[in-house]
């Protein structure tokens, strides 16, 4: 059976996963496969990254709204009052914080990893801002909320403000704080999201 385009993004988020640096040669001999057909199938190693951080982060995404249904069931808040929406991308969050591969690309390749997770034409960022518009509007639509700005521009914002608190602060050499990150996500989106 010919290895297609999915195969190949699974093995490379597997390689991430396991704390392994993704070399493309290492990648395609392990999968029986060209360099050349490997690149037809999934382009340069930056958009492989890209594409396997984000297939890790979707996986996350889904583990987090499980976590969320199996303590909270279909409420759009939590017994604390934590908002659906923000509950999840915090628990995606710090998820990905305790991830030991995700660390390990972070530490030994921080300019590949970071441009393949903000890249706004990459397969992280955009996606990333469609899975959070998706959280918004269940949580308006579920909860009686009114926005104050459209919730892809609130989306948009969410993922910026994390990606700068998280990410910048690795760039700067400080240590990325994810309840900080939190605090201020969800700050914003209560102070767009009011009740009707």
């Amino acid at each position: 059976m010919p290895v297609g385009r999915d195969d190949i993004i699974r093995y490379a988020a597997t390689e991430i996963e396991e704390g392994k640096r993704l070399d493309l040669g290492v990648l395609a001999a392990e999968l029986h496969i060209s360099r050349v057909t490997l690149f037809r199938r999934v382009g340069n190693r930056d958009q492989l990254l890209s594409e396997a951080l984000w297939w890790l982060n979707e996986r996350s995404l889904e583990s987090s709204i499980g976590r969320w249904r199996h303590a909270n069931g279909d409420a759009v808040r939590s017994e604390s009052g934590a908002l659906r929406s923000m509950w999840i991308v915090t628990d995606h969050c710090a998820r990905t914080g305790r991830d030991t591969g995700f660390q390990k690309l972070l530490d030994d390749e921080p300019i590949a990893a970071i441009r393949a997770l903000t890249d706004p034409e990459g397969a992280v960022q955009p996606r990333m801002i469609t899975a959070i518009t998706d959280l918004l509007k269940h949580d308006v639509r579920e909860g009686g909320l009114r926005p104050s700005v459209d919730l892809g521009t609130l989306a948009f914002a969410v993922v910026r403000l994390g990606e700068s608190v998280l990410y910048a602060d690795l760039l700067a050499g400080r240590q990325s704080n994810i309840a900080k990150a939190s605090t201020l996500v969800t700050a914003l989106v209560e102070g767009v999201l009011r009740t009707e």
